[in-house]
């Protein structure tokens, strides 16, 4: 089991480079409003499918080099992660932002 750390962290660095690299900053991605700009979500939802499909890609190939399946099920876990973390960002209205009350 030990062998397969190596493996599956070179792996998992993929996946985030991919996603870093291939997708905005959370933080732009939170300021934007997709209901004003559909196309910032299209376009962010686009890259996503992207980075997806590099990290598997990526994962398949240490999986298949290594012989063990860590690495795939490591990248697999890390995209359904970023994936959720990237989709509620884009769809929440300004997250964990404080907002007061307008009648006060």
């Amino acid at each position: 089991m030990s062998d397969s750390f190596g493996p599956a962290t070179l792996a998992l660095g993929s996946a985030m480079s991919a996603f870093t690299t291939m997708l905005p900053k959370i933080t732009d991605i939170r300021k934007a409003n997709p209901e004003k700009n559909p196309e910032f979500a299209a376009d962010v939802r686009m890259a996503e499918i992207a980075a997806v499909t590099v990290a598997v890609g990526f994962g398949a190939i240490v999986s298949s080099l290594s012989g063990s399946a860590a690495p795939l099920v490591v990248v697999a876990i890390m995209c359904v992660i970023l994936l959720s973390l990237y989709e509620t960002t884009l769809r929440a209205d300004r997250p964990l932002e404080i907002r007061r009350s307008e009648s006060v």
